[in-house]
């Protein structure tokens, strides 16, 4: 069995091979728990996105003796850390300044790409499961949130095409999990809470097929519990699940890069998907 994957970073990520650990170990771990079950790994970077903004910002004001820039470098990794969140909201296109940079349309452009690609090589009617780190998990969100209610900006909308598959329409969509995820906080923005996404994809519902997990660990600020945020959400929402992220700074903030690198993450990712294929034959639509 096929399973495409696709895995978007969060916050302060560079590399655009961000993934390829991570990959290598669900593919490792998958071939030991069930053999028979492929999983079509891709990365949805997006960093490089708002980089060229921030560089463009801190050009601009690095020329002023402010404090804090240059010893311990707090200033940079300040932009960097809260521009990429405040950047990335949408801007109404007739209030928008500066369409060429418009970061919301650009980074679900790259993120309808990437269905593309898995489509292509998983097959069109593959399984999806979406694997989204920090701010990568409301990048998510508001994608599929789009894409389930026909609100796709023009940029994606454009990337998918006229005929897109069912992968790509997101209707295989089964398994969602979020990893140290400000879900809750972005949350703010909208009358109680807001309203999640349908997880699985209407095709799948009442199937006993897939699940959204939401893992978080205590010492990590920027993660919190999704599940308490109403009634919706404690519906969708199969857990909030508690992991103690490793490394010698696992009891600080710093707990926030290595979900991808935890043990609990990748073994509770990998078992849900290697028992798919016995339920999704039988219920694919």
């Amino acid at each position: 069995m096929k399973i495409a994957v696709a895995v978007i970073h969060g916050i302060g990520q560079s590399r655009e091979d961000f993934y390829v650990d991570l990959a290598k170990k669900l593919s490792e771990h998958m071939a030991v728990v069930n053999p028979d079950v492929k999983l079509y790994v891709e990365g949805i970077y997006w960093g490089d996105i708002v980089n060229r903004l921030e560089a463009r910002l801190w050009t601009r004001i690095q020329g002023k003796k402010l404090r804090w820039a240059k010893w311990l470098r707090l200033r940079p990794f300040f932009v960097n850390q809260l521009g990429e969140a405040i950047a990335y909201q949408a801007v109404p296109r007739e209030h928008d300044p500066t369409p060429d940079d418009y970061i919301y349309d650009e980074i679900h452009r790259r993120f309808a790409c990437c269905l593309q690609r898995l489509s292509e090589d998983a097959g069109q009617d593959a399984p999806l499961c979406i694997i989204s780190h920090s701010l990568g998990s409301i990048i998510s969100s508001n994608f599929f949130y789009d894409l389930q209610n026909g609100k796709l900006t023009s940029k994606a909308a454009e990337a998918i095409g006229e005929n897109p598959s069912k992968l790509v329409r997101g209707e295989t969509l089964t398994h969602f999990y979020t990893l140290g995820s400000p879900l809750a906080v972005w949350a703010l923005r909208f009358k109680d809470f807001g309203v999640p996404i349908e997880v699985p994809a209407a095709p799948f519902q009442g199937l006993g097929i897939g699940e959204w997990v939401n893992f978080y660990d205590t010492d990590d600020v920027i993660a919190y519990p999704i599940k308490p945020l109403n009634d919706r959400y404690e519906k969708v929402v199969t857990a909030d699940l508690e992991v103690q992220c490793p490394g010698f700074l696992s009891w600080t903030p710093f707990s926030h890069r290595k979900y991808f690198e935890t043990e609990a993450v990748i073994t509770r990712i990998v078992h849900s998907l290697s028992t798919l294929q016995v339920y999704y034959e039988k219920a694919r639509p």
